[in-house]
């Protein structure tokens, strides 16, 4: 009988490589402005999920975009601060949409 594993294996990467994801949540945003709301925590992360650079992204249902940065997220491990052990409910992306957002940022 063959050894199956059905669990999702965490993508390995060098330590250092630095790799740009978000994730999904709903509820209301850091500052109260908006409510029961849409938004993605956007994070610049090391290849062993620390976290390097971590944003709030959340768009109004009129199209508004708020971004704030989260430092309380900087320099954790996102793996083991929130007990995954893969990347499931990241979505990882490319570094220019990365940019996007911090240049939201500083925008405000």
């Amino acid at each position: 009988m063959e050894n199956v594993s059905n669990f999702p294996v965490r993508m390995k990467r060098k330590p250092d490589e630095v790799w740009y994801c978000r994730e999904f949540w709903n509820g209301d945003s850091r500052d109260g402005q908006f409510l029961n709301g849409d938004g993605y925590h956007y994070f610049e992360m090391l290849g062993d999920g620390i976290v390097q650079k971590a944003y709030e992204y959340y768009e109004s249902d009129e199209g508004e975009e708020k971004v704030t940065p989260t430092p309380e997220l900087v320099g954790i491990n996102w793996f083991e601060f929130f007990g995954f052990e893969d990347e499931e409910l990241l979505e990882v992306v490319l570094e220019h949409e990365f940019a996007h957002i911090e240049q939201l940022v500083k925008k405000s």
